[in-house]
């Protein structure tokens, strides 16, 4: 997704839904402390700012290389093997990626470029 205002309003509608999520819970928690509406706001927040994220690391590309490239590790040609889902864990959030991976037949090293 490259579009930015496709992405813009997905954010912007889960932030609102974080919002009114929230709201409801600390009506139905009026004797909450400050602690605990704490802990319901870092969940989501982190739930959000994983979605925000992916979406930011996608928004140059997914890693795709339009020529071979040498391996970091030993110096051989990496190989395009296709779009792989990825999972990175942040302090922010968990984000679900869909990346180019390559491969190098050399010496094993797999790698997500960043474009």
């Amino acid at each position: 997704m490259n579009g930015g205002g496709e992405e813009k309003e997905a954010f912007v509608a889960g932030a609102a839904q974080m919002y009114e999520e929230l709201r409801a819970w600390r009506k139905a928690h009026p004797q909450a402390s400050f602690d605990e509406i704490a802990a319901q706001i870092t969940q989501r927040r982190q739930v959000l700012m994983g979605d925000l994220l992916a979406m930011l690391a996608v928004q140059e590309g997914r890693g795709e290389f339009l020529e071979e490239r040498a391996c970091p590790s030993c110096g051989q040609t990496l190989h395009y093997k296709g779009d792989r889902l990825r999972k990175v864990l942040h302090p922010e959030g968990e984000s679900e990626l869909e990346r180019s991976y390559h491969h190098c037949d050399q010496c094993g090293q797999g790698i997500f470029p960043p474009r």
